[in-house]
């Protein structure tokens, strides 16, 4: 039983303060990629602390799509759906995972039919990833001196 104690308390000091994401999980077998793999909805988007997702909502769709590899070589997200008023929207961008899978880097090219905040033309969506789970995901990115903060969880 000693013995147990020791490994486990070996263990703990080698994995407690490795946790790679402010909020994430302190360990797991499956890989970033396959986390952000698949379809999510956004639950929250916040500007400088405030609710704005019914702003985000009134120019853009709810779902994103993380296609890894979706050409055998590039990353793609979509994002798309209705908006509230009904009308469909669409944006895609290529991504790769950085700085040992804590950043989300927007890579070129960039679709965009409508826009809003940091989601349009012209402006990189490098995002801290602050939780990467396999059902949701929370990343922010400062731009012209605001904070903004996404927050998608994974469609059923």
């Amino acid at each position: 039983m000693k013995r147990l104690f020791c490994i486990l308390l070996i263990i703990e000091g080698l994995f407690g303060g490795c946790k790679k994401y402010e909020e994430g999980p302190d360990l797991s077998f499956r890989s970033a990629h396959n986390r952000f793999s698949g379809f999510h909805t956004l639950t929250k988007y916040t500007v400088d602390g405030i609710d704005s997702l019914s702003q985000y909502y009134d120019s853009l769709g709810l779902t994103f799509n993380f296609v890894p590899k979706y050409d055998e070589v590039n990353d793609i997200c979509w994002m798309n759906g209705k908006r509230k008023d009904g009308g469909n929207t669409e944006l895609y961008w290529g991504y790769e995972l950085t700085n040992n899978n804590r950043v989300l880097k927007e890579i070129g090219p960039v679709g965009f039919s409508h826009g809003i905040g940091v989601f349009r033309p012209g402006i990189s969506n490098d995002w801290e990833i602050i939780k990467l789970k396999k059902n949701d995901i929370i990343m922010k990115k400062n731009y012209n001196g605001k904070e903004y903060l996404i927050e998608l969880e994974v469609q059923n």
